[in-house]
């Protein structure tokens, strides 16, 4: 096919591989022991890509970050690299699905106050996903009894505390995104990936046509 164009731009492809990449590099850093776990340091970087990047970008980064945390990381939690995949990956999917139609509706104007109030109220669900969805892994991929597996609950609801803090933190109040938005460095899903596809569909539409018949004399 002439003229074909690639779906995903370099800029796209660098900043999901650089924050999973993040996710991965969290496995070596230890865990924070609590009462009833450890907190781990992945989920800021998860949620840093669904403020920054796309659903799909979000979910890579927590699905496939995750995984390899578990695979490779030094905490021992390779039993888990299943579960991480579906739970962070559909909690990456998700804040950043939540987070781009709430800005869509609420902050027409871009206001950064505005959006910080939206980025916490769209991680809400999201920590709710990894907080249940670790209970139910503990009683069917684990075997533990419900009352031991609501028992380790609460070091899941500080960690996602801490990841949406943190990330806030980086993206909002040090201003991260601002920047990389004036520097023109952000990826655009809509503009560069979204638009750029139906382009494609479009002239591929175009050059698939019949052309026209010229009149009988």
């Amino acid at each position: 096919m002439k003229n074909k164009k690639l779906l995903f731009t370099t800029k796209w492809i660098t900043y999901t591989a650089l924050l999973t990449a993040l996710v991965v590099a969290m496995g070596y850093v230890p865990g924070i022991p609590v009462l009833t776990g450890k907190i781990y340091w992945c989920d800021f970087a998860i949620y840093t890509a669904a403020y920054l990047m796309d659903p799909l970008s979000a979910a890579i980064v927590g699905g496939v970050g995750t995984t390899f945390f578990d695979l490779f990381g030094i905490n021992g939690t390779a039993y888990n690299a299943l579960p991480s995949l579906l739970i962070h990956g559909l909690q990456g999917c998700a804040a950043s699905f939540i987070f781009a139609m709430l800005r869509r509706f609420f902050n027409k104007a871009r206001s950064d106050k505005r959006e910080l109030i939206i980025a916490l109220i769209s991680s809400i669900l999201p920590a709710l996903i990894v907080i249940l969805g670790y209970f139910i892994k503990r009683i069917t991929w684990e075997g533990l009894a419900p009352a031991v597996a609501v028992m380790k609950m609460p070091a899941n609801v500080l960690q996602e505390v801490v990841g949406v803090g943190v990330a806030i933190v980086i993206c909002y109040v040090c201003r991260l995104k601002k920047q990389l938005i004036n520097a023109r460095l952000l990826p655009d899903f809509e503009s560069e990936i979204l638009s750029r596809e139906r382009t494609r569909v479009a002239e591929n539409a175009s050059e698939s046509a019949p052309s026209p018949k010229p009149d009988e004399a």
